[in-house]
């Protein structure tokens, strides 16, 4: 199943296309978007109680980005995207809500399934088609961004997949890794 078929099987699915004239775009619950003790912060992610903040790749000039709502892990998609991440997600209230970059209100998100609480996040995202390997360029083709979220205990950041321009720039260890299995 691709990643666009799912969005029959999964009520909880909202799909939006978002200007990315600035490459990223926050998931709230009205809660102040700025704090000192940041719980997860990898570069591609910034998480704490009620924020996220999601980042894209660069060269996009429009994202077309998913959120799915589940009540429990649901299947990834790591073959459909370049970067893949997982992390733990504090609620503080269970109704989020997707900001824009320059945190205009782009649609109120579906209540999360187990309301305020800890949840695991899987954040999948794939530059626009022709953008592998470079960054000194914005496309008019669509960068892609799954959210995939559900109750789950707060755990580390996990790399599930990085192979794309965007985790690679904030995932440099990674790559370095990759080089020193050869």
């Amino acid at each position: 199943m691709s990643a666009s078929e799912s969005a029959a099987t999964y009520p909880g699915r909202v799909e939006f296309d978002l200007d990315a004239e600035y490459p990223y775009f926050y998931i709230s619950e009205n809660t102040s978007l700025i704090n000192h003790r940041v719980s997860t912060w990898s570069g591609m992610v910034t998480a704490s109680a009620g924020k996220l903040k999601l980042q894209l790749p660069s060269c996009a000039s429009v994202a077309s980005v998913a959120v799915e709502m589940h009540h429990a892990e649901p299947a990834d998609f790591l073959d459909c995207f370049e970067d893949v991440v997982e992390f733990g997600y504090p609620s503080a209230t269970g109704c989020p809500a997707m900001l824009d970059w320059s945190r205009a209100l782009v649609c109120e998100l579906r209540p999360l399934p187990g309301g305020p609480g800890d949840y695991r996040i899987r954040y999948h995202v794939k530059g626009p088609a022709g953008s592998a390997g470079r960054s000194d360029f914005r496309s008019s083709e669509k960068a892609e961004a799954l959210v995939q979220i559900w109750p789950g205990s707060p755990g580390q950041l996990k790399e599930l997949k990085i192979t794309g321009v965007l985790g690679s720039f904030w995932h440099p260890g990674d790559r370095l890794r990759r080089a020193l299995e050869f």
